[in-house]
């Protein structure tokens, strides 16, 4: 029926519905907004009853490593085409490895039997390393890790979250979840504006604030992260600042260079010091070396990811500071990644995770150029052009 056939009161009620279904779908995106705002300020916002253990904050009570009581899948086409035909939700954790935060959201959230019970009854959890995963990483980084998706059935982002606690987890997941599998004509308009949210991230996102280690050099990926991640280090070496620079290519010679060739991903430091003793990593690391020494090494992901180990070889190679075993183990690096990470022209990301990835191909490319390989650096530029690869 048009607008001018109904009677006043129909129009009235037309009115009085539309007015608290908009106002609804605003309560919805202002507690996405506040939640993921307020989640990655001090514990004191909230009361200490719903915190639970604060991201960040640990007891030395704390278990080792309380297992995940959440079963997650891996978030692929399957799992979309599942949430499709069951028209279900999925919650996506996406995390880096060597993310503190992303791991105590492990042992406290996803460790909570309550939590793992409403994700079973209610959603398909789903999670990815956004290391592997750039393109996810493109799309829902949101400034820190971990970043906590949920999609609808048909793959679209209705909300995103950053550092959930067991207390905040449950009201922000189960509030969207149930208003939009009551309501699904709010989707359209809940999605648009959390793609604008992640848009607007995506602008408005800095480099991290870089801090450095003075016992062992390095940066650290700074506020809260005591990471030491590939590519911080080699942003350190290829600036103009010596004294960084000099100590960052230690650092990255006595902990991330592998003896075979390749630098690891990451390195962090421990959350248990020898006989299972919990050790916060503000206060590990405000040890001297014997100290840190003492209480136990840092981890290393001893992954190899082909573009930021490329851009290290590199880096290492135009550096007045190298030194000649530095800039040795940087070309068996290149050697390494050619011989094992392109196949044909095409340029593997990882052991796993995606191919081809513009930043990897640009890498490589380049690590060719600038290393007198002009014939690989064809090779890869040949296999883009008959794909349709980005150059």
């Amino acid at each position: 029926m048009s607008a001018e056939g109904r009677s006043p009161e129909e129009k009235a009620r037309s009115k009085r519905a539309h007015a608290s279904s908009m106002m609804l779908l605003g309560a919805i995106m202002t507690f996405c907004a506040l939640a993921s705002a307020m989640i990655a300020m001090r514990p004191g916002v909230f009361p200490a009853w719903m915190m639970g253990r604060w991201m960040g904050r640990r007891d030395d009570a704390a278990p080792r490593r309380a297992p995940m009581a959440v079963r997650f899948f891996t978030f692929d086409q399957a799992t979309l085409a599942r949430a499709g035909r069951e028209r279900r939700f999925i919650l996506l954790h996406l995390s880096a490895t060597w993310s503190g935060q992303g791991r105590l959201m492990e042992e406290t959230v996803y460790a909570d039997e309550g939590v793992a019970r409403w994700i079973l009854a209610n959603v398909i959890a789903a999670r990815a390393d956004g290391e592997e995963r750039p393109d996810l990483s493109a799309k829902y980084f949101i400034g820190s890790w971990p970043a906590t998706v949920l999609l609808s059935p048909d793959g679209r982002a209705v909300a995103v979250a950053s550092r959930l606690t067991p207390g905040l987890f449950l009201p922000w997941a189960r509030l969207i979840v149930e208003t939009l599998r009551e309501s699904p004509s709010k989707t359209d308009a809940v999605a648009r504006d959390v793609g604008l949210r992640l848009a607007a991230a995506r602008a408005q996102a800095g480099a991290a604030r870089l801090l450095d280690d003075p016992v062992w050099g390095g940066v650290y990926r700074g506020e809260g992260e005591y990471a030491k991640v590939l590519a911080d280090q080699t942003a350190v070496i290829a600036s103009g600042d010596v004294k960084r620079a000099k100590a960052a290519l230690s650092f990255v010679e006595n902990f991330m260079a592998l003896p075979a060739g390749g630098y690891a991903a990451s390195v962090f430091g421990p959350s248990y010091c020898a006989g299972g003793r919990f050790e916060e990593e503000t206060a590990y690391f405000a040890k001297d070396d014997a100290a840190r020494r003492a209480c136990g090494m840092p981890e290393v992901d001893p992954r190899i990811f082909s573009g930021s180990n490329a851009e290290m070889a590199v880096a290492i190679l135009r550096s007045a500071l190298a030194s000649s075993a530095q800039k040795d183990h940087a070309r068996r690096t290149l050697d390494l990644l050619w011989s094992r990470y392109v196949k044909e022209g095409r340029v593997l990301r990882s052991a796993g995770g995606l191919h081809d990835w513009p930043s990897d191909r640009r890498a490589m490319i380049e690590a060719a150029r600038a290393t007198g390989h002009p014939d690989r650096a064809r090779a890869i530029l040949a296999h883009g052009s008959a794909s349709g690869a980005d150059r």
